[in-house]
């Protein structure tokens, strides 16, 4: 009981730590918010490194890092840093120099770690680089999006505690439901309603809002799974310790990251 309390304890502090760090930069957005998600983007990717057992503290993780930065970074701000015409070249030319170096450290370091690391900087830097986006179109369209994702979880969690019955995918992560799922979907079109009535947004006159919210919270809750799935066969609890009681920062945005495509890939082609 006592141990239980004080997990709960540094669970509820180390969330209101990462709130308190996050939102002001949230709020401030433009360059300040673009390098808060770089430096999460750089700690996802050394989390994945870790798992895998890669040393991300060397000149691998500087190139893996920067290969992840020319994916993460939108133009207008990778462009204070460097000016390049295509930035995709600066990711390519990483990846052969991560290539190279399984020549010549190829007891430490081979072609799967290389993958990993270059397939890690696409997954996380997308992902990062359209919640940039996101928020360069206001803080209100950003706001959706978050309300979306943690009333899902919310949903999920108190819909799975009390009538959870049918595993949603047992194999990989045994605590889900069915049940809380579709508790999830609900509260989220719920919250996101009410959100989008009352705050005037960007996105108020995107066709069928509520099919969007409704697909963003499965998505987003399919990242879950896709992490519990990448965490059982590295053989992890959590991806990282950056979040005390919360995880890694995979752990906390492993939902948002599958959210974001969703978000941009509708606002593009609906």
């Amino acid at each position: 009981m006592i141990e239980g309390w004080y997990e709960m304890k540094i669970r509820v502090l180390g969330g209101l730590l990462a709130l308190a760090v996050f939102i002001p930069f949230l709020v401030a957005g433009g360059t300040w918010f673009a390098w808060l998600a770089l430096l999460l983007g750089i700690v996802g990717l050394y989390e994945l490194a870790t798992m895998k057992g890669i040393n991300f503290f060397s000149i691998i993780g500087v190139i893996a890092s920067i290969a992840l930065a020319s994916v993460l970074l939108p133009a207008n701000y990778l462009n204070l840093v460097i000016s390049i015409d295509d930035p995709h070249f600066i990711f390519y030319i990483c990846g052969l120099v991560l290539l190279t170096m399984t020549v010549y450290k190829h007891k430490t370091f081979n072609f799967v770690d290389a993958s990993v690391l270059m397939f890690g900087a696409l997954y996380v830097g997308f992902g990062f680089r359209f919640l940039i986006q996101m928020r360069d179109m206001g803080i209100a369209t950003i706001g959706y999006q978050l309300l979306v994702i943690w009333a899902t979880d919310t949903g999920a969690y108190l819909t799975g505690r009390l009538i959870g019955k049918t595993p949603l995918a047992p194999e990989v992560s045994p605590n889900k439901t069915v049940e809380g799922s579709v508790g999830g979907v609900i509260l989220a079109v719920i919250v996101s309603s009410i959100y989008l009535k009352y705050v005037p947004t960007s996105i108020n006159q995107v066709s069928h809002i509520w099919l969007l919210t409704i697909i963003m919270s499965i998505v987003g809750q399919y990242g879950d799974l896709v992490e519990s799935a990448y965490k059982r066969y590295f053989g992890v609890k959590d991806s990282g310790k950056f979040i005390p009681g919360h995880g890694g920062v995979l752990d906390r945005f492993d939902s948002m990251i599958f959210a974001s495509f969703t978000f941009m890939i509708w606002l593009n082609f609906f």
